[in-house]
């Protein structure tokens, strides 16, 4: 029979997760986590022996897809960047659900103040879960239909929360349990009063529910079904093909869309077979099976062709797709519906995966300077003035503030590393995941790698100076979120062009290839001559000034020596954000680490 008594800690934050200790000794880590001041996650879901000797093994658990099991069900309302009253209001609203809606009693479920926002913890008993590899995804699914407004990443297979009574280092505030009085009706400066230290001496009770929420449970798993969390799609290739495979077979025009997504399969190098099992999924059990296996064989021995001008194509055509062509000249006159159109999807798109929050990097989470798709930045200093491991820790999800590596924040990122060698550049990721020096990842290289892979998945270098075209090609063939173009002076130009219209040739091609790929491009420069010896630089210090800044929608000076560790990161232009600027130290593990 077997036993799920293990669970997953992280002892000083998640990044130092891999440890899977009994369950029943989770108490003696809160003690130390508590007498140390010190952060400590449990996992959400308990392990059995294998996946102890699987992490013994790899030395970690995110690819493992074994069994698990879950004895406490979490609810996250997350803080974001909504208020302290908003948060507290939400998640007031979910504890009345439980009781009011679902009819949980309040003794069947408890409630926490996480630090910033707000947990609320159900045991397994009122869903009756039961183990298996696909119970991530019931949980997750289940959650969504009954909850859909909190936060759903918890529920991935490897998912982490803050144990109560142990301290959020980001507010400075300790996760505490409450009262279902306290919740609902202390104000947010009680609760973070109460947050101050931790609440050791609250009157818990056991959590008692008795199938309560299990009706509500999904228990029929799809074979097609997300596994690791959000999936990044490649929303920009044949959008007309995912509209219309993402809508299912309508009924009337289900045989002449089988059609044209199948012919897309065959065009795509896609096996018949394979073309079958994901036609089926369209179906969605709408046309007979038979009928689908046939039409698709159909679509593949005729070997249909179906293009831009094709109507039904046509007809559900998106300017953001790499094969649209300008047939209409209209198409940049916008309306006012047209713009309260896109501005409603600008706000309400999630843009997890896609964006970077560098002030939030930096140690400024309340300020507002964040990498958006669609836009070119820039970053300039003089020589030595660490130009290249800014744009390196950005790759990385390095956080300046906290010195560690946000994986929140690491972006699928092609690195374009024109100066220096793949083999340097990889020895540096290592001492910035690892936080070592040279000679620490010379030494342990093959150790750090192993640790260290899942954290450099992300990335891609290419060290061949490639032309505007080159660059794009290995856009649409790589998909990424973020490129890097360290530096632009090694971007190969029509040689007809001289210095400043290189830069502008250059900084404008790659600013319209943001906006087309809807990808963040980042591009590394120097100074201007003037100003190469010069330790005030301004919005006008970039080679090519002018031509950049025009170019950029956000504009980053380095200041600061070769011989001096000292840097200071000063933000000159922010469109739609603020400037600011921020002390930073050279570290020999080239971490660029805050210093004010």
């Amino acid at each position: 029979m077997q036993t799920f008594k293990y669970i997953e800690v992280a002892c000083g934050g998640p990044r130092y997760r891999g440890l899977l200790i009994n369950k029943d000794e989770l108490p003696t880590y809160i003690k130390q986590a508590v007498k140390d001041k010190a952060p400590l996650y449990r996992s959400l879901y308990l392990y059995d022996e294998t996946a102890v000797a699987y992490s013994q093994e790899k030395g970690t658990l995110k690819d493992y897809v074994g069994p698990r099991h879950i004895d406490t069900v979490l609810l996250d309302i997350d803080k974001g960047q909504n208020s302290d009253k908003l948060t507290l209001h939400k998640a007031q609203s979910v504890a009345h659900t439980l009781v009011n809606d679902l009819e949980l009693s309040t003794s069947s479920f408890r409630s926490y103040f996480s630090g910033t926002g707000y947990h609320i913890a159900i045991p397994n008993s009122a869903f009756r879960f039961v183990p298996g590899e696909t119970l991530p995804w019931q949980v997750k699914q289940t959650m969504r239909k009954l909850f859909p407004d909190i936060d759903h990443m918890i529920y991935m297979r490897t998912g982490l929360y803050r144990v109560a009574h142990t301290i959020n280092q980001k507010s400075s505030k300790y996760k505490i349990p409450l009262t279902y009085t306290e919740l609902m009706e202390s104000s947010t400066d009680d609760i973070l009063i109460k947050a101050l230290k931790p609440r050791i001496e609250f009157p818990y009770t056991t959590l008692v529910a008795d199938s309560e929420l299990e009706e509500y449970v999904i228990t029929t798993v799809p074979r097609n079904r997300d596994v690791a969390g959000k999936v990044l799609e490649p929303k920009k290739i044949v959008t007309c093909v995912q509209t219309l495979y993402n809508r299912g077979a309508q009924e009337g025009s289900r045989h002449t869309t089988l059609l044209r997504i199948a012919s897309h399969f065959r065009r795509s190098g896609v096996s018949s077979k394979a073309a079958k099992a994901a036609m089926l999924e369209w179906n969605g059990d709408s046309l007979n099976d038979e009928e689908i296996l046939k039409q698709t064989e159909y679509a593949y021995n005729r070997g249909y062709k179906y293009g831009c001008n094709d109507s039904m194509l046509k007809s559900v055509c998106n300017p953001q797709c790499i094969h649209y062509k300008h047939k209409d000249y209209l198409v940049d006159v916008l309306t006012p519906d047209n713009m309260q159109e896109n501005l409603r999807k600008r706000l309400t798109t999630d843009f997890t995966g896609k964006s970077y929050d560098l002030a939030k990097a930096l140690g400024h989470p309340q300020l507002d300077c964040i990498f958006y798709p669609g836009e070119l930045i820039t970053i300039f200093g003089p020589t030595g003035s660490s130009k290249t491991t800014l744009a390196h820790n950005i790759a990385l999800g390095y956080n300046h503030g906290t010195d560690s590596i946000d994986e929140s924040q690491q972006l699928s990122t092609l690195y374009l590393s024109l100066e220096l060698s793949d083999w340097y550049m990889h020895r540096r990721s290592l001492q910035i995941i690892a936080g070592v020096d040279k000679e620490a990842a010379s030494e342990n290289y093959e150790e750090l790698y192993k640790r260290s892979a899942d954290q450099l998945a992300h990335l891609s270098v290419q060290t061949v100076a490639p032309t505007i075209n080159q660059i794009r090609e290995r856009i649409i063939e790589l998909q990424p979120a973020m490129v890097i173009v360290d530096y632009i002076d090694l971007v190969e130009t029509p040689s007809k062009y001289n210095e400043y219209d290189q830069i502008k040739y250059i900084s404008h091609s790659l600013s319209s290839m943001a906006v087309q790929q809807d990808i963040i491009i980042i591009q590394v420069s120097q100074v201007s001559r003037e100003y190469s010896r010069n330790e005030v630089l301004d919005l006008y210090a970039g080679k090519g000034s002018g031509a950049i800044e025009n170019a950029s929608r956000k504009v980053i000076g380095l200041n600061g020596q070769a011989n001096s560790a000292n840097k200071t990161v000063n933000i000159f232009k922010n469109t739609d954000g603020e400037l600011f600027k921020t002390e930073v130290e050279w570290t020999p593990s080239f971490r660029l680490r805050r210093t004010q």
